[in-house]
């Protein structure tokens, strides 16, 4: 399968990560959960999918964390964070914040997701993107 089509959705709530996980798995992607970002760097690796989606607040080690180290270790990742974080979507100093992490798309996408198929148009558009070089 194609790396354009393969995710890691890391996210502490477990109906979250498993009904994204379940969306794209119906969808044809290749897909990986993880509840801990620690989890998540011990998947990544073994086989790097095109794209993460991420949570930002996780027990242990943040998502934001979770970003930097990823994206060092794997430059051509593609993050996109998905939170229920009120203060990280809708502007504000914790905004710009994430949005200046490395590799991740400036949108971020608020719990409960309300157009699952957006999100899986801007996670494809973004692993494009990134794997051409492209700035998100």
């Amino acid at each position: 399968m194609s790396e354009n089509r393969s995710v890691l959705v890391l996210d502490d709530e477990v109906v979250v990560r498993e009904s994204l996980a379940d969306f794209f798995e119906d969808r044809g992607w290749r897909v990986w959960q993880a509840a801990s970002a620690e989890a998540a760097l011990d998947l990544l690796a073994s086989e790097p999918p095109g794209g993460v989606l991420v949570d930002i607040r996780l027990p242990g080690m943040r998502g934001d964390a979770f970003i930097r180290e990823a994206h060092r270790l794997h430059p051509a990742l593609a993050f996109v964070i998905v939170t229920g974080s009120p203060e990280l979507c809708r502007g504000g100093a914790g905004k710009t914040y994430v949005q200046d992490l490395p590799a991740t798309f400036p949108r971020i996408f608020e719990k409960p997701i309300t157009d699952l198929a957006e999100l899986e148009r801007t996670l494809a558009q973004h692993i494009l993107a990134r794997q051409e070089g492209s700035p998100p």
